[in-house]
Parts: structure tokens; C-alpha cells; sequence
């Protein structure tokens, strides 16, 4: 989730930092963070986390500077960072995941319409690195190298964040669209799609739904219009998958989501 706004509440003792969305996000993805670390015994992906979260937080401030933006602190660009990082290999070289993150912050600040980004950024940097580099995506974050049982901890940090920004027929929406339309391809054995339904691709759905679909600036936030834009995105996610195939499919139906909900927003408002 890589902006969230605050419905332009100051900051104050009622409202602390870790109580608001961005505090749920970044506190359910260090956790995370720490769990698919120490389960895995690798640290690795430690050191990109480090380097998408600098990245973009400096490119972010830099550039609230240079286009003459109110200036604050790159928050949403830390979490952009953060996500980017937990989607990428660890294995990625540092040049690709700064890459991501600078795509991404770039993208935010270029791709606007009426003040806000047209698409989610972290999608967009880890989309671009992924066409440009043929980067490895295992979703780590999401604890893609972890036994099954775990994915309960990612479903409660989900809810958690879920909740708070009031998403969940927007959630519903794709998952229940995205797991029927696969179930119908495999009932009628149109296509070999087994594997949707196992890790790491349950995975990668999981941890794209709850920190990067229910992005406030780039989704919807009225029930009927969540609901649209979360079958817009499963829809085009399965099409990409059956059509094309890769490791775009999920990026690609948020993206095109995003794209379509912006267009929407500047006919009817």
C-alpha cells in the first residue's frame, strides 16, 4: 500500500502515527518481514528493503522539492519501498531493486490526474523491472517459502489493515471473481491451472489483495464502485494468465484496475 491518506487529519496525541492505515501497513510488514526471515533463516532480502526503502524515500522528498509540492515525510514512499522489496527476489541485485523503487516513486509523482497517482506505484516500478530486467518475483514478504500453516498470520495482518481503510468489498470482490473464474477453467479443464491454488501463487493473490489492491489514492472508495474495480482486476489478471502467461498476470490486473477507475473518476467527478 504504497500511499495512504489520512483524510487530511493532523497528527495528534488521539491520533497516533501507528494507529493510522500507514502505521497498520508498515507494522504488519515488518512483522512480516521478521517472521519470513527468521522461518526461512535468510536475511537477505534484509538488504533490499534497505535499498528500495532509501531509494525512495530520498527520490520522493527530492522530487517534492523540485516540483515545489508540500513537503512531509516520503511515509508512502517508505512503505512503496517496503513492498517493492518483499515482492522482488532477495536474490536481485541492488541496481534492480533501486530501479523498482525509482520507477515507482517516479510514477506517482508523472502519472496523475486531479493530484493523485494514476497507478499503484509499487506495481508499477516491480512491472517495469520485471519487462525491463526479467527480475524474479517470489513474494517473500507474503511467506512464499514458509510452510501453508503461516498464511494465518498473513491473513491476520490482512484483516488488520483491511479493516482500517475499509476495503473489504473491494477484497471480496477480486478474490471471489479470481478464485471463480480460475475454478471454472480447471472444472472444464480448459487449461492446466492447479497451480493458482497453491503456494506461492495463493501467496502472491494474498499479499497483493490486503497491501497493494486496497490502496486508498489509486482505488475507490464507495462499496459498489469497490466491488467493480476489484472484478476489473481479477477479470484482467485471468486473462493475462491464460493469454499470456509469466509472472505479470496479478501486476497487470491492478494495474489495468487502476488505469480504469482514474478514467472513471474524471468523467463522472
Amino acid at each position: 500500500m504504497s500511499e495512504i491518506h489520512e483524510n487530511n487529519k493532523p497528527m495528534n496525541r488521539k491520533h497516533p502515527y501507528l494507529k493510522t492505515p500507514k502505521g497498520y501497513v508498515l507494522i504488519t510488514l515488518l512483522a512480516l518481514t521478521g517472521i519470513a526471515s527468521f522461518g526461512s533463516l535468510s536475511f537477505q532480502g534484509i538488504v533490499n528493503i534497505v535499498i528500495a526503502v532509501s531509494t525512495a524515500g530520498v527520490l520522493d522528498y527530492g522530487l517534492m522539492v523540485m516540483l515545489k509540492r508540500r513537503r512531509r515525510v516520503p511515509d508512502g514512499a517508505i512503505l512503496t519501498g517496503l513492498i517493492i522489496a518483499l515482492v522482488l527476489s532477495p536474490a536481485s541485485s541492488w541496481l534492480i531493486t533501486a530501479a523498482a523503487a525509482a520507477i515507482a516513486i517516479i510514477s506517482k509523482h508523472v502519472l496523475r490526474i486531479k493530484k493523485k497517482p494514476i497507478f499503484n506505484p509499487a506495481a508499477m516500478g516491480l512491472l517495469a523491472v520485471l519487462l525491463l530486467f526479467s527480475s524474479g518475483h517470489e513474494w517473500w514478504g507474503g511467506l512464499s517459502a514458509l510452510p501453508g500453516w503461516t498464511l494465518v498470520f498473513l491473513a491476520v495482518g490482512g484483516y488488520l489493515v483491511v479493516n482500517k481503510v475499509n476495503k473489504f468489498p473491494l477484497i471480496f470482490g477480486f478474490l471471489g471473481t479470481y478464485f471463480a473464474l480460475f475454478t471454472a477453467i480447471s472444472f472444464y479443464h480448459a487449461l492446466d491451472v492447479n497451480d493458482i491454488f497453491r503456494i506461492p501463487f495463493i501467496n502472491a493473490v494474498l499479499f497483493l489483495s490486503f497491501f497493494m489492491l486496497s490502496d486508498p489514492p489509486t482505488s475507490p472508495g464507495k462499496y459498489r464502485e469497490q466491488i467493480l474495480f476489484g472484478m476489473a482486476a481479477a477479470i484482467t489478471s485471468v486473462v493475462v494468465n491464460v493469454w499470456i502467461g509469466g509472472l505479470s498476470f496479478l501486476l497487470a490486473g491492478l494495474l489495468v484496475a487502476n488505469l480504469g477507475y482514474s478514467l472513471y473518476r474524471v468523467r463522472n467527478r
